[in-house]
């Protein structure tokens, strides 16, 4: 596959058109964040159209009661937008629900891409951080097919730390996404696998790096190549 910021990746965009983006972070992030946020916010060189953006501010900001009440603001947030776009700090990808709106963007058929944020020089250390871990590895699609003659059916899975009475220790294991437990449609951007298998999110979802990437400027270029792998 092409590079992420490479000519022929972005170059098979076709023609642009408004975008509305859901930006998921976690809130520790907002600063940097706020970098993201105020790009968005205005005309890209290329394309005269504005852009509007629903975020995890949302919710964070809100006192809600109950996991009900954040999952139906998340889910109608996603609803309105053409892509999922989330935001990478240093603890991001632990994030409960973080991995709510990635969840989101598969179950409502939506772009999915990561973007780096700890290239930003922090606020007030002026240094940058370690790459944070990227979300899109902890979720994944995994086939299920009880028998041959049934048809496969698809999960959201997690790789989530589970105890084993074999070894009498903490391992990581892929397990059924608790959150939303019903079929999911593969995303067409997403590869497939042999029952049984789980296919990571970030396998074919493209994460970028603020700074090395230059998002300032192709960040639109970055959700509208998400947006149209899926479809929107």
């Amino acid at each position: 596959m092409a590079g992420p910021y490479s000519s022929t990746l972005l170059g098979s965009l076709t023609a642009p058109v408004k975008r509305k983006a859901f930006f998921s972070f976690n809130f520790d992030d907002v600063i940097r964040v706020n970098v993201v946020r105020n790009a968005w916010k205005i005309t890209h060189p290329d394309n005269a159209m504005m852009r509007s953006f629903y975020d995890s501010s949302l919710w964070e900001s809100k006192k809600l009661e109950g996991d009900p009440a954040v999952k139906k603001l998340i889910r109608d947030g996603v609803c309105y937008t053409s892509a999922v776009c989330v935001l990478v700090g240093s603890e991001t990808w632990q994030r409960r629900w973080v991995k709510y709106e990635i969840a989101r963007a598969i179950v409502d058929e939506r772009g999915l891409l990561a973007v780096h944020l700890n290239s930003i020089r922090h606020h007030q250390t002026l240094t940058t951080h370690t790459r944070g871990y990227n979300p899109l590895s902890i979720l994944g699609v995994g086939k299920v097919q009880d028998g041959f003659l049934n048809p496969a059916r698809y999960y959201l899975f997690e790789n989530t730390r589970v105890f084993s009475p074999a070894t009498g220790q903490y391992v990581y294991a892929w397990r059924r996404y608790t959150d939303y437990t019903d079929p999911v449609k593969k995303p067409r951007w997403l590869n497939d696998c042999a029952p049984g298998q789980v296919v990571l999110l970030s396998t074919n979802a493209i994460e970028y790096d603020w700074i090395a990437g230059e998002g300032h400027k192709n960040i639109g270029a970055w959700i509208d190549f998400a947006a149209q792998q899926a479809g929107r």
